[in-house]
């Protein structure tokens, strides 16, 4: 079993499913969609809040690459070029500091760009859409990411359960060696 690896037709669909719904919408229609193909569990805080995901029962090898399948498309982050223009757009609505140039603006945001270049597209235009309602000076890349934490911290945990699946599947089985020590 291989880790996904999406070609240029698949990012492009991915992508545009991702920037027409919400990150919400996503991730519950990721979790659906698992659900039907894989048998999985949510480990949950004492504040009932989301620990962790993990695989449980028999899944077939067949039905784990599916199912990774899935997320490595819920996964596809915005292409930089567009990355800078939501952000460009998020700032034309700011008070930027008043000794700022035009350079350090544009240094600023390709910063703050690959800072979320981690983030799937919806959950980044997310984040920025927040931002650009909420603030009114020019944001850090934290407040960025604190704005699309929550969506990330799910969808990462559903994508390192299934990431962590395949790299088990892959390990060869040395069990049957016998090692003797005097």
């Amino acid at each position: 079993m291989q880790l996904v690896n999406l070609n240029n037709g698949q990012r492009s669909k991915a992508l545009e499913r991702l920037t027409t719904q919400t990150p919400k919408d996503i991730t519950n229609k990721i979790l659906i969609t698992l659900s039907s193909i894989i048998s999985y569990e949510e480990k949950l805080n004492r504040d009932y809040s989301i620990h962790s995901y993990n695989l449980v029962g028999e899944n077939t090898e067949d039905k784990i690459e599916e199912a990774n399948r899935i997320i490595t498309l819920a996964m596809v982050p915005l292409p930089l070029d567009q990355m800078h223009q939501a952000l460009h757009k998020c700032t034309l609505v700011m008070v930027k500091p008043s000794q700022e140039t035009p350079a350090d603006v544009a240094l600023r945001i390709r910063a703050i760009a690959d800072g979320l270049s981690d983030y799937p597209a919806d959950i980044f235009l997310y984040a920025v859409d927040h931002i650009a309602k909420t603030k009114t000076w020019f944001p850090s890349l934290a407040e960025y990411r604190m704005a699309g934490e929550y969506h990330f911290k799910k969808r990462k945990m559903l994508y390192e359960m299934m990431q962590n699946s395949i790299k088990r599947t892959n390990l060869i089985d040395f069990s049957f060696a016998k090692v003797q020590y005097k």
